[in-house]
């Protein structure tokens, strides 16, 4: 009979390992045989009864190799060994001795290979109890519902089995130093008595609880170790109460507070005593929106002191408060004189100018002028950045002004004179504002009363045309509604080769209403570029030119196309290469149109890396984008600097000069800076504009400025001040300057506006008409103004 057929299986487990360690000891682990050493020491029954040692057994399969390691077998790995061992019940005497002792005594027994010599003292017998064969060899698992039942099924002693589904609980209560006595006292009892493999299954659970002890839960109530724990990011399995968990919760926000409000405050102390900018308020009242004013309305926002007076004076108005209406007008003119950042009052000097007309009983001809304020971007506080709604625009009503307070003088002591009423009309820059304007237009010419308008002025009068409506994206929306309504139109400011192939090449202009007609008497856009053009070649002495252009802006492109043709018409000259940079509506940090000053940049670099180094850079493009170029290159060395010429409609001249101190302040030097305009400040050659340039200076001059310098007035204001003259002309056509009682019809103002010739002061106007609809003038004379190195600006060519 085999030795597994007569001894527990742990009994012949043990055997048979010890066997074939014998006959092949690199076959069997290590670990394998200290088990079964261990069992052999520990065993009552091998203990009683030494097995012996048998022939080793044929091999029925080869064991897997285990690899040597430090590894301890797991709680159930040696559980579930320990129960397939019947435990062995026996009723020893009882024997007072503690539990390390007990201990201590298992594990010196276990290190003897030889059965312990017979006791001096007889002991008791021990009878094995029978096992039921109802019973299950494996003891159901251990958990918290079937703890509670087990213990209370237990009749004062426990044995083995049950001891074992236990200790892992004991174990760890004893580990964590609580009193196991009270807790476990069965299981405390047992250990006291038990001869078998419960003391080694204790200390390796020990051992086992020793090695993971950090890695277990255990209570934590420190707050400030909970908060330590959350800013490095974990919390290591810590039991944490809710009592400090809130408080550790609670003292990380606050300081959290506490380090923000103080870094917060730290900065804005250092900003406070190191960085003091100065202190420039660009914030001004948001002005009325789209439509028509001679006084109920304010659109230029431009002087705060200025803006409250108009609104007053809007207020008396209503209030039919004529006298107290005209001194707050006459504060709003006058509150600009000490105001340097570029504003005027000319729009409440033509309110004034329009009330002294309604209050001379003459009879008048109103005459609108298109009046772009910006859209305006309104701020928290219920304001707009001023530089949005000021860039050259107040100055074209200085021009507008100017001539109409000098023809109304004049005729101002003669009886039935008709005079002239300007209405400034507000179309915020936008399409649909031009469209509005261009409707309410077409309703004026029909005769609805002005009342019904929005105006101050009573009844209807003769309309004797619109005087603006720039630029060519907003004039070509409006043309078709005002070529409808017979309305002229002059607009000096606008693109005249986009809109002049527009009329030329549209069969609707030539069946308009009569009295229909587009008048522009400045220096188109291939007028500019080819007098630019001549200059970059003879005086520049310039044959290798970058051309940059805004390809969305009809004009910018228009330009950059007729001073290439007209360049390359001269010998030996080349394009190096030409860039493109689109605003697309892009606005700097004060809100002025702009390009992307990453990609104006990009085609500079390419411009100036390309095979044939530019002598010249022509750039018809905003005044941003120029300043751009200009700061870039005069970052370069001397030699390597092209010169810089700017064309286009849209260029001040007057933002260039502040290049200049900018130069100065970094240390640098500019390039040679050019720019090719329709219209400039000249030395007066005739009554009418030695009339015009004393009138700015007494009423409208910047101070400390010079009134008279090339640059005091944008040209947007000499053209519009000629504008305004030539309705002027139209209307005394007597050699004696006598003028009519009444007005002539919008048929024969065209016919007159078709036969100007006088002196203006944007160039010499000499009109004709073309195709029916199309007025121009023969007798415009480009300029060229260059900057000097004391930033001021002088006609050169």
């Amino acid at each position: 009979m085999a030795i597994e057929e007569h001894l527990p299986p742990a009994c012949a487990f043990a055997i048979s390992v010890l066997q074939e360690r014998e006959s092949d000891p690199d076959e069997v682990p290590e670990d394998a045989v200290e088990a079964a050493q261990q069992h052999l020491a520990t065993c009552i029954r091998c203990l009683s009864s030494p097995p012996l040692i048998a022939a080793p057994r044929k091999k029925k399969r080869r064991r897997p190799v285990v690899e040597e390691s430090n590894y301890l077998p797991s709680t159930t790995q040696l559980e579930e060994t320990l129960a397939l061992t019947p435990p062995l019940q026996a009723d020893p005497p009882r024997v007072t001795v503690t539990l390390e002792d007990a201990v201590s005594n298992a594990g010196a027994r276990s290190a003897e290979r030889k059965p312990a010599p017979a006791p001096a003292t007889p002991v008791a017998q021990t009878t094995l109890a029978p096992r039921s064969e109802a019973t299950p060899l494996d003891p159901p698992p251990l958990t918290g519902q079937n703890l509670p039942a087990l213990l209370a099924g237990l009749d004062g002693m426990i044995d083995c089995a049950q001891c074992r589904q236990i200790l892992p609980e004991y174990v760890e209560a004893m580990d964590s130093g609580r009193n196991v006595a009270e807790l476990f006292p069965e299981v405390h009892d047992h250990l006291l008595i038990c001869d078998s493999g419960c003391l080694v299954l204790l200390d390796l659970f020990r051992q086992e609880a020793k090695a993971t002890r950090k890695y277990r839960r255990r209570p934590v109530r420190d707050p400030f170790s909970i908060i330590g724990w959350e800013i490095s990011g974990f919390f290591r399995t810590g039991q944490v109460p809710v009592g400090p968990m809130a408080l550790a919760y609670g003292t990380l926000i606050l300081l959290l507070l506490v380090a923000s409000l103080s870094t917060f405050l730290a900065i804005r102390w250092d900003d406070a005593r190191y960085y003091r900018p100065p202190v420039i308020s660009h914030t001004i009242p948001t002005p009325d929106g789209i439509g028509l004013s001679d006084g109920l309305h304010v659109y230029d926002a431009c002087n705060a002191a200025s803006y409250s007076a108009k609104r007053r004076a809007a207020q008396a108005f209503q209030q039919n408060n004529f006298t107290t209406a005209n001194t707050w007008l006459t504060q709003g003119t006058n509150a600009v004189n000490t105001d340097t950042t570029g504003c005027n009052g000319a729009e409440a000097a033509i309110y004034r100018e329009d009330l002294q007309v309604r209050q001379s009983g003459h009879p008048f001809g109103v005459l609108v002028v298109s009046f772009d304020s910006g859209p305006g971007v309104v701020t928290p506080d219920g304001g707009t950045d001023r530089h949005t709604l000021y860039a050259a625009y107040t100055q074209e009503l200085i021009g507008a002004y100017i001539a109409q307070s000098q023809y109304n003088d004049a005729q101002m002591d003669q009886t039935d004179v008709p005079l002239i009423y300007l209405v400034l009309a507000n179309t915020t820059g936008t399409e649909q504002g031009a469209l509005q304007i261009a409707t309410t237009l077409s309703q004026m010419a029909s005769g609805t009363d002005f009342g019904q308008l929005g105006l101050l002025a009573s009844g209807s009068a003769p309309l004797l045309g619109v005087l603006g409506l720039a630029p060519s994206s907003l004039l070509q929306i409006a043309l078709p509604v005002l070529c409808r309504a017979g309305v002229p139109v002059i607009s000096p400011t606008a693109t005249g080769l986009f809109i002049v192939d527009q009329l030329k090449n549209t069969s609707m202009y030539q069946h308009c209403a009569p009295g229909f007609a587009f008048a522009r008497f400045s220096a188109d856009d291939a007028g500019q570029s080819h007098v630019a053009a001549n200059y970059a070649y003879n005086k520049l002495h310039a044959r290798n030119v970058a051309v940059f252009y805004d390809p969305s802006n009809p004009s910018s492109q228009g330009s950059a196309q007729s001073f290439i043709s007209s360049f390359t018409g001269y010998r030996h000259t080349k394009i190096v290469a030409q860039e493109t940079a689109a605003s697309n509506g892009l606005l700097d940090g004060e809100g002025k149109p702009q390009a992307d000053s990453a990609v104006l940049l990009a085609g500079l670099n390419d411009a100036l890396q390309s095979r044939t180094h530019p002598d010249l850079i022509y750039a018809p493009m905003l005044t941003n984008d120029v300043i751009t170029l200009a700061e870039a290159i005069a970052k370069l060395p001397i030699t390597q600097q092209p010169a810089l010429l700017i064309g286009g409609e849209f260029v001040h001249p007057a933002a260039l000069q502040g290049l200049t101190q900018w130069a100065r302040q970094q240390q640098l030097t500019l390039p040679r800076l050019y720019v090719s305009l329709s219209a400039a400040v000249r030395s007066p050659v005739s009554d009418w504009q030695k009339q015009f340039y004393a009138n700015f200076c007494d009423s409208f001059a910047a101070p400390g400025n010079l009134c008279s310098a090339t640059a005091a007035l944008d040209q947007g204001a000499l053209l519009f001040a000629d504008g305004v003259e030539m309705v002027v002309q139209a209307l005394t056509p007597a050699a004696n300057g006598a003028v009519s009682s009444t007005l002539p019809s919008t048929a024969e103002l065209v016919k007159k506006f078709s036969q100007e010739n006088f002196a203006g002061v944007s160039c010499q106007i000499s009109t004709v008409l073309v195709d029916n609809v199309l007025i121009i003038s023969t007798g415009v004379s480009p300029v060229i103004l260059g900057v000097q190195t004391d930033g001021s600006l002088q006609i050169v060519g």
